[in-house]
């Protein structure tokens, strides 16, 4: 079955698969070829098990499957009772933001209501998430992995489809590189690049929330009912992105340990003001995205009673590009993987309610994108509104 079905495809196709099929022998995996699917980035092949296969021989060994094929690196998972391996593609494609977003605007954001695009599955599919399902979201991924484009692909496609009196970004950059970027946008009420004016702006973001739900009491169970109610009237939909947690985390920490004890008490940390709204914020229609190079458990929170970890289990949907090592991609998906990704805008990542680890690829947003978002999003949004 393997040799007929494997004639179907290209030589070079062919050669992959047989190379695969006889290292897991080598492995002690015995398995037969069913089928390869391609998108711009990966090739995926699909194996068979056979009946005495055992999935111990081959976890773990990416490596030498990679070395095997001459490939910079290779992803080894169960798929419905066959084995999948994908491998990066020699003449890998450019995900071009134009396209995914007239995709996305096409199918009107599938009626999300805070229709994230995601770039594009390992086949091809065009992936979109909505984040008011999420709630909120991390972000991972070392320098140069894609986690600020991903960012800017995030903020263009949100835009696009809500209106500034639906939507308002706050954007919080303290390194005054990424996100100052965005400052033209209307949707944003602020770029915040000082720990502490961020201090101010939580606390008055977490008064807002407890007001919100105060307001809502016993009449609605959410923002969307609540504004189905109140068309005349409307509470917009916050969100609050951090672009790099970890230098937000050790300026405050550094601020705090200079100041005197009754001043520790009267000034709350960032962490834990992060903590608070995301766990009271939902229902709120109040949204938080971080981001971070550096994901450690160990991460300089600037209290005491907040860890790191505090701070992720707030967060169930999990984006993570390629990171240094796998004790690093454990501590954002809970299982290896971030490690092998190939990097420029290749991640791996995990939604509210699930488990399981997907990969997808992210459009590259380059600065005229931006432009065009930043002098024409209405313009777009209006014209795809109509359609």
């Amino acid at each position: 079955m393997t040799t007929s079905v494997l004639n179907e495809y290209p030589k070079e196709i062919q050669t992959q698969a047989a190379r695969i099929l006889f290292k897991l022998s080598q492995l002690g995996f015995g398995a037969s070829f069913v089928r390869m699917d391609e998108g711009p980035i990966l090739r995926t092949f699909y194996f068979q098990p056979s009946l005495d296969a055992l999935f111990a021989r081959v976890i773990n060994k990416e490596e030498e499957i990679a070395g095997t094929l001459a490939v910079e690196s290779a992803r080894l998972f169960r798929d419905a009772g066959l084995i999948a391996i994908e491998i990066p593609r020699s003449d890998r494609q450019l995900i071009r933001f134009d396209q995914c977003l007239h995709k996305m605007l096409e199918s009107q954001g599938d009626g999300n209501l805070l229709p994230v695009l995601m770039g594009q599955s390992p086949k091809g599919d065009y992936l979109i998430m909505d984040l008011a399902a999420q709630p909120h979201l991390l972000i991972a991924g070392a320098t140069g992995s894609g986690k600020s484009i991903f960012t800017s692909q995030l903020i263009c496609s949100l835009a696009l489809f809500l209106s500034p009196k639906q939507l308002e970004l706050t954007l919080v950059d303290t390194k005054n590189l990424d996100l100052v970027l965005f400052k033209g946008l209307e949707h944003i009420t602020e770029v915040i690049t000082d720990v502490e004016i961020l201090r101010d702006r939580l606390q008055l973001l977490l008064a807002e929330v407890r007001h919100r739900t105060q307001l809502m009491s016993g009449i609605a169970r959410n923002l969307t009912e609540w504004n189905s109610m109140n068309r005349d009237n409307p509470l917009p939909y916050k969100l609050l992105i951090v672009d790099e947690l970890a230098d937000v985390m050790e300026q405050d920490a550094s601020i705090r340990s200079g100041m005197e004890k009754e001043e520790k008490t009267a000034s709350p940390a960032i962490s834990l003001l992060i903590k608070q709204i995301a766990q009271i914020s939902r229902a709120a229609g109040v949204h938080i995205i971080i981001a971070t190079q550096r994901p450690s458990v160990g991460m300089v929170t600037g209290d005491s009673r907040v860890k790191f970890g505090d701070i992720k289990a707030n967060f169930p949907a999990r984006i993570c590009f390629k990171l240094p090592t796998m004790a690093d991609s454990r501590v954002v998906l809970d299982q290896n993987g971030a490690e092998i990704l190939l990097g420029k805008g290749d991640y791996l990542y995990k939604i509210a309610g699930s488990d399981t680890v997907n990969r997808a690829h992210s459009a590259f947003v380059s600065m005229d994108d931006i432009a065009l978002i930043l002098s024409q999003h209405e313009q777009i949004r209006r014209t795809y509104a109509a359609a």
